[in-house]
């Protein structure tokens, strides 16, 4: 069983905003989750669309060892899946975070390292989970939720249920960094030779995933030779 502080919040700006600007008063570890947010973000600061019946949170870190913080992101993706899993919901990762079923994005992330005298003070991760919504027309994508999927269960417990696998790994990541967790991820990454494209701001690099690395970055074989991966959005 973890020991965390969770602050639960009926309305907020962003939960990850609330963090931010708190998190030298707070214990490390603090959850804080909200009913809605009225200014919700996704990846390059994407608006995130935070209706009544998601899961949204993020969850304070100060890790001792930050230079694997890179990877908290794709453990966190991890234990949606597996948490998904306990409900019969077989969900999968789109590098480098995503979690969908059936190419419907069912969980988005957001990870932000906050700097104190060039130093990582802490690292944020926000989550988005689509939970109990019913029509999720407006999103502009793909979007599917646990209550759509069948899944009987409700915010609260599926926060327990996440974070019970993050912490889990919690500690091996942050010593090992994405190696500690890679097979475990690769079993719910279907994207291994297939043909994509990766959009990156104003370039697009496209290839055949060769494979996603010990690090937990993308390889790409390209017309070019082998390309790998370091941020970018996954176009299938």
């Amino acid at each position: 069983m973890y020991m965390a502080k969770i602050i639960h919040l009926a309305q907020v700006d962003s939960t990850q905003t609330y963090l931010k600007t708190h998190f030298s008063q707070l214990e490390d570890q603090t959850i804080v989750y909200a009913d809605t947010q009225t200014a919700g973000r996704g990846r390059f600061n994407r608006q995130w669309i935070s209706q009544e019946g998601g899961l949204y949170f993020s969850v304070l870190l100060k890790p001792v060892q930050t230079r694997f913080s890179a990877n908290l992101t794709q453990l966190m993706a991890l234990s949606v899946c597996r948490a998904a899993e306990k409900y019969n919901v077989n969900a999968n990762i789109k590098w480098p975070n995503d979690v969908q079923v059936n190419g419907k994005k069912l969980c988005g992330m957001l990870s932000e390292a906050v700097m104190d005298k060039q130093k990582i003070a802490c690292v944020i991760i926000g989550v988005g989970v689509n939970i109990a919504q019913k029509d999720l027309s407006h999103v502009g994508q793909p979007a599917v939720s646990l209550t759509q999927l069948g899944a009987q269960t409700d915010k609260e417990t599926f926060l327990h249920d996440i974070m019970q696998f993050f912490w889990q790994d919690y500690p091996s990541v942050c010593a090992a960094g994405f190696t500690a967790v890679r097979g475990e991820y690769l079993k719910r990454f279907p994207f291994t030779g297939k043909t994509i494209s990766v959009r990156n701001g104003a370039s697009t690099l496209s290839g055949k995933v060769a494979e996603v690395s010990a690090k937990g970055t993308l390889v790409l074989s390209t017309a070019q030779g082998q390309k790998e991966v370091y941020i970018g959005d996954v176009i299938v």
